[in-house]
């Protein structure tokens, strides 16, 4: 896997971009590979920041969650869309077959893999966090006092490291504003069940899933706990989970680790505080990476914030988009919501209830809400809207320790 690894961290140096003031951040990638074809990396990203629950836009023009991993995932699907309309217009393609059903799936015997410079937050990096930190904060931590929580609630943050296995929320510090953003280990749970197709894409694409996931920056003396954590926080606490729908089924990753230092990383940068930037790339769209503050690409004033030029590339605004010109024969009016065309995909939909919904495995999960989904294709806001399904999960409430 190292080679792999140096590959996209050449690709990363090609960028020619470096987080401001000196401050660390952490980077993940989405790479494609095949039997009989070089790798191909399909998306890059960094970032370490979120945005809090009280600042989150209706409009979908912003990026709520800007950690590396997710928007490595975002950037992919994006590339997962513009390969399928390559393949329309070629019928070739080196990674999508079309299928019997009309949606496209990968090519037998390709893979997807995902490469983080660091153990995604949350479940997966519990113990080594608490191995790694400093004598003063771990005489902090373990002399701090935690509620008990249900066995179903979700954690805040690096809350109560002893309690494993549970979901968090972002961000790790206490001190930051609370969010509605899941860890990184949660995504990636869901995303071994769900696919990282999500459901947007559900409706054009078969179920995908990540067959490996790199890992770096985790000491050797820590691999076998490490390996551990990653297992149980990507699927052992998942389960076999039966009762979803046939295309559906749980996947375990291999986790692989990596000696390769990312240059930017805090172990390498040894600096106290991460960068709020973002840098956003995926291939075959444009030449420059996109840079991202607080979800919106860097520059962009308030009032030109929901310009199509303005909006960045894995909004959520910007791929319903992008799915317009997938889904020719599903016309969107201007009542039209992107609630409403994620639950087009009923398969999708019922496999999530099977994982989130309530008495199942992950039902604490913190949905962003669908106050944040009402928006049309021209980003306005559609009053009224909400499809208010008894069986949706999208408003659980907030349970924070």
């Amino acid at each position: 896997m190292d080679p792999t690894v140096r590959a996209i961290h050449a690709l990363y140096a090609s960028f020619a971009y470096a987080p401001p003031h000196h401050q660390w951040t952490v980077l993940a990638a989405v790479v494609a590979t095949a039997p009989d074809a070089p790798d191909n990396i399909i998306s890059i990203a960094t970032g370490t920041k979120c945005a809090p629950a009280a600042r989150l836009s209706p409009h979908g023009e912003a990026v709520h969650d800007c950690h590396a991993e997710v928007l490595a995932r975002r950037a992919a699907l994006r590339w997962l869309f513009a390969e399928v309309l390559r393949l329309r217009a070629t019928s070739t393609s080196t990674w999508l077959v079309a299928a019997a059903d009309g949606r496209c799936a990968l090519r037998p015997g390709v893979r997807l893999a995902l490469y983080v410079s660091a153990l995604p937050c949350g479940d997966a990096s519990m113990r080594t966090l608490a191995a790694l930190q400093d004598p003063a904060a771990a005489k902090l931590m373990s002399s701090a006092f935690f509620p008990a929580l249900a066995p179903g609630a979700v954690s805040r943050g690096r809350d109560d490291y002893a309690r494993l296995g549970v979901l968090r929320t972002k961000p790790g510090r206490a001190d930051s504003p609370p969010t509605r953003c899941m860890a990184c280990s949660d995504k990636l749970a869901r995303w071994a069940t769900l696919g990282v197709q999500g459901a947007l894409g559900a409706r054009v694409l078969a179920p995908m899933y990540l067959s490996d996931v790199i890992v770096g920056d985790v000491p050797p003396a820590l691999h076998a706990l490490a390996l551990e954590d990653c297992a149980r926080a990507f699927s052992a606490r998942v389960g076999a989970l039966d009762g979803l729908p046939p295309e559906y089924a749980p996947h375990a990753p291999t986790v692989h680790f990596t000696s390769e230092p990312f240059v930017h990383s805090r172990t390498v940068l040894g600096s106290p505080s991460s960068s709020n930037e973002s840098l956003c790339w995926t291939a075959d769209a444009a030449p420059r990476p996109e840079i991202l503050i607080a979800g919106l690409r860097r520059g962009t004033s308030p009032k030109h914030r929901y310009r199509p030029k303005s909006l960045p590339a894995v909004s959520r605004l910007a791929l319903l988009a992008l799915y317009t010109q997938l889904a020719p024969d599903e016309p969107l009016s201007d009542t039209t919501t992107y609630e409403s065309v994620k639950f087009r995909a009923t398969a999708y939909q019922a496999a999530k209830r099977r994982l989130i919904g309530p008495g199942t495995p992950f039902a604490g999960w913190v949905a962003t809400g669908a106050a944040c989904q009402q928006f049309n294709a021209h980003g306005d806001v559609v009053p009224g809207a909400h499809l208010a399904l008894d069986e949706s999960t999208e408003d659980l409430p907030v349970v924070v320790s």
